[in-house]
């Protein structure tokens, strides 16, 4: 993997960039390159997005950390799939967890990409469509027909007999009523870049401090 060094095309687009004396988890040198970029995204809110590459060896690291406007979001989070939450947006953190109870449905989140921002539906389209690929060989075929048959029921008519579990010990995941998600937030956000660019500086000391305790 080839890094390019733009400093000047970073700087014009926002994206700082820190070389961390930390050693890489995968190689053990100290080539670690953190780009972060602080950004306020429409119905979402105000985040520091941030990557972690080595520039020796390609580990990459991608994660997202929401800056709130009243206190943190819980470490679980729960509700039930119907007509009026289907439509919810999640987001999900790095070092998170989903599921889905009722169908044995558990997801680990290992990095944050743009496919951990969805809604409730889109999460449930998705399960659908692994279930589909993984049918054929499933251990337990019977089983996979019958969780397809529930996904495929609650995709056309969602009754609440699902439920969706965000557990995430660093608090950084959210659900989001659709209803407030879908109203664009009119007034300024009173988040100066200083405090945004704080949040980057937190996100390389939680680096340094997990380099430290491994």
């Amino acid at each position: 993997m080839i890094i390019v060094n733009n400093g000047d095309l970073f700087h014009e687009i926002g994206i700082k960039q820190i070389d961390l004396d930390i050693k890489c988890p995968i190689c053990g040198r100290r080539a670690l390159r953190m780009l972060y970029k602080s950004v306020d995204i429409p119905y979402i809110g105000a985040m520091v997005l941030s990557t972690i590459i080595c520039i020796k060896c390609g580990f990459k690291v991608t994660d997202f950390w929401m800056v709130f406007e009243k206190g943190k979001y819980e470490d679980f989070q729960k509700v039930k799939i119907t007509k009026s939450t289907i439509n919810d947006l999640i987001c999900v953190s790095a070092g998170s967890k989903i599921i889905v109870p009722e169908i044995d449905a558990e997801i680990d989140v290992i990095t944050f990409d743009s496919q951990d921002i969805t809604t409730i539906e889109g999460l449930l389209w998705e399960l659908k469509k692994s279930v589909e690929i993984m049918i054929e060989t499933a251990e337990d075929r019977a089983k996979a027909e019958r969780i397809l048959k529930i996904l495929d029921s609650e995709l056309k008519v969602p009754t609440g007999k699902l439920t969706l579990v965000i557990e995430d010990p660093n608090k950084h995941s959210a659900i989001i009523p659709h209803k407030y998600w879908v109203q664009r937030v009119e007034r300024e956000r009173e988040f100066t870049q200083e405090y945004l660019d704080l949040m980057g500086k937190k996100i390389i000391e939680k680096w340094k401090d997990a380099a430290i305790k491994s």
